[in-house]
């Protein structure tokens, strides 16, 4: 059974895609885009907070005496939404900090990802502070573990404010890769323990997920794994600040993922919150449309004279890109 509330819920997305890759640098398209919905509704915005927003980001490695950084500059074409976006000392980052590192290799990709993922949260503490009330609820899509350097910084100010204002936070991921002991998927070993068992319930929530020893993240959310609708393929993780759910009932707890599972029906998708439908439709960045974007930075390149240099980086890696066109 679902139960229906007149609670605000807000959803947040945000995609990236690369325009020009070179080993030295990337240049990214990024997206963020929030809803807010009321009795099902789509609501008007009351203050001047947009609900996409666009911008370049260029992040470069640098020698700074013998330590090598990687920094990301941020471009917007509209410059007073940059009071949304993170700051970009904050995505200065020491390029072997063991958070970017893989064996020697440093994962340009993942660095090239922070100004999105950094934004997905400056966005979510102005939708806290300026939109949401008391009993609201936001819906950040992925896990509230934090991934890089500086980001908890960020997290650490949403989660106060979310705390301060009663807005309960909650992180819903698309993935999963928490496993069993056994090393089996935790999700898929639920699934089937519910099926084996016969639930006789449509929907239903498994928690809490780990025993024993905590992990960092355990300690700052609850994990559960919940089936939102009869017909969704699958169960997904779910996350709740821990600080606000321990001062729950299990039975007001059950109330929240009840809520969600009201809008989570969407034939399109059934099971996951149509909100978070809505918020991927409009954050994601898709391959056909970047080809505008390569040819303006094509053209300004080319206008300072420096194409041929950029085209002999990019070149170092795209004979994978080559090979599919085969």
């Amino acid at each position: 059974m679902h139960l229906k509330s007149d609670k605000k819920i807000s959803c947040i997305d945000g995609g990236n895609l690369e325009l020009l890759p070179t080993p030295a640098y990337s240049v990214q398209l990024n997206r963020v885009y929030f809803n807010i919905f009321k009795n099902k509704k789509l609501l008007p915005l009351k203050s001047d907070i947009p609900r996409r927003i666009e911008f370049l980001s260029y992040t470069s490695s640098n020698f700074d005496g013998e330590d090598v950084y990687f920094e990301t500059k941020l471009s917007l074409e509209k410059n007073h939404f940059r009071k949304f976006l993170p700051s970009e000392i904050d995505l200065r980052i020491k390029a072997f900090e063991s958070d970017f590192t893989f064996g020697n290799q440093i994962v340009m990709e993942r660095m090239a990802s922070m100004a999105r993922r950094f934004s997905e949260w400056t966005i979510a503490e102005q939708i806290i502070d300026s939109e949401l009330d008391d009993g609201d609820i936001v819906i950040k899509d992925g896990s509230l573990q934090t991934a890089h350097v500086n980001e908890n910084k960020y997290v650490e100010r949403v989660f106060e404010k979310a705390k301060k204002k009663g807005v309960i936070f909650i992180g819903l991921s698309k993935t999963s890769r928490l496993t069993t002991n056994t090393q089996l998927s935790l999700v898929a070993s639920i699934q089937q323990l519910a099926e084996e068992n016969d639930i006789p319930y449509n929907e239903w929530c498994y928690y809490p997920i780990a025993e024993g020893r905590k992990t960092k993240l355990e300690q700052k959310v609850l994990i559960m794994i919940v089936k939102l609708s009869r017909n969704a393929d699958t169960p997904y993780r779910f996350e709740i600040l821990k600080e606000q759910s321990d001062n729950m009932s299990e039975k007001e707890i059950l109330k929240i993922v009840s809520y969600i599972a009201d809008y989570s029906r969407d034939l399109s998708l059934p099971g996951y919150p149509y909100g978070l439908i809505d918020a991927h439709l409009w954050a994601r960045v898709k391959k056909e449309e970047i080809n505008s974007y390569q040819t303006v930075l094509k053209s300004e390149i080319s206008r300072l004279n420096l194409w041929k240099k950029v085209k002999s980086y990019i070149n170092a890696i795209n004979t994978h890109d080559k090979l599919d066109l085969l």
